[in-house]
């Protein structure tokens, strides 16, 4: 089962704004990422997936979970 956006970054005991910070947008904006992973460009995910150390297919990207 992939794990939510949220799942993920606790998982590596990060903290929105260090996540933010690695991914070069404004905490807020990531908050909102974290709420709509839907509106994210591959490009965003891919980073995400990246700095959590999972692979894309391991993160549900869908809003609602």
């Amino acid at each position: 089962m992939a794990l939510t956006m949220k799942q993920a970054r606790i998982g590596i005991e990060a903290t929105q704004q260090e996540i933010a910070d690695k991914m070069g947008v404004h905490v807020q904006t990531y908050a909102r990422m974290e709420k709509h992973p839907e509106d994210m460009t591959i490009k965003q995910a891919m980073l995400f997936a990246q700095i959590v150390g999972l692979q894309i297919s391991d993160i549900s990207f869908a809003s609602g979970f």
